[in-house]
């Protein structure tokens, strides 16, 4: 072994060995401290710049509203219009003048003053079975033949 025949002797003076060992101090961080101001600052300057965001916004969409606006009355004047043709249209081609006109053309007569009633050939009556009232195939048994009947009665005596 090497390291045994080594003379570490003369390092060890006693003076050495008891010096006192210095003190340590502890070091204590240093926070920098921030400007409190300054933050309120950025917070407030954010809200307004999102506030500004907002009214702009909302003023597009007021303006977009209001062009909308706009065009749907012009459409709606434009439909009144072709609706006031047509009822113009309608009012001219129902005029008397008009009615003749298309009378003569086409041929046609005007109608007689009086009431014109169609009236069908009298059926005999149909004698009913008081017992066999089953049958409502029968022309008298039928609701809507005895109302038109009673209605052709009707016209008849009036005229």
């Amino acid at each position: 072994m090497i390291q045994a025949g080594l003379d570490y002797s003369n390092n060890w003076d006693a003076e050495s060995f008891y010096r006192p060992v210095p003190q340590v101090k502890k070091v204590r961080r240093t926070y920098r401290k921030s400007n409190p101001q300054g933050k309120v600052f950025v917070k407030a300057a954010v809200a307004l710049f999102a506030y500004a965001l907002v009214l702009v916004y909302l003023c597009i969409k007021g303006s977009t509203l209001g062009y909308q606006i706009v065009e749907l009355e012009k459409d709606i004047q434009q439909l009144e219009t072709a609706n006031h043709r047509l009822e113009y249209s309608i009012a001219e081609k129902c005029s008397l003048g008009y009615v003749e006109i298309a009378a003569q053309e086409l041929g046609m007569e005007k109608a007689e003053q009086g009431i014109t009633v169609a009236v069908l050939p009298e059926i005999e009556p149909v004698i009913i079975d008081e017992n066999n009232s089953g049958s409502s195939s029968q022309v008298g048994q039928n609701p809507l033949n005895k109302l038109y009947n009673n209605l052709l009665m009707l016209a008849q005596n009036n005229l």
